[in-house]
């Protein structure tokens, strides 16, 4: 796992989310800026892509992140609003 902090309390990672291996009911704060799909360019990352497709790569990601924290976890994500998306 590629850590930019660690000590005995505090976890910082930076990297893809999808792919990070934590246990469930482990994180009391997440904070993460996940691809707006709005064409930005990425290293690996495809983030232009059908708006379907995308909720589905939403989904998957807020149901890991739900699974990660703990019961009284918070998360904090900033995102592109975007309202006329889906018409």
């Amino acid at each position: 796992m590629n850590y930019t902090f660690l000590n005995d309390r505090i976890k910082l990672i930076c990297g893809d989310f999808l792919g990070v291996e934590l246990d469930e009911n482990s994180i009391d704060l997440l904070i993460t800026s996940p691809p707006y799909n709005v064409g930005i360019e990425y290293e690996d990352f495809r983030d232009k892509m059908k708006y379907e497709e995308y909720l589905s790569f939403t989904e998957k990601w807020l149901s890991k992140a739900y699974r990660l924290l703990k019961e009284d976890g918070r998360i904090c994500f900033n995102i592109l609003l975007d309202k006329n998306k889906g018409e």
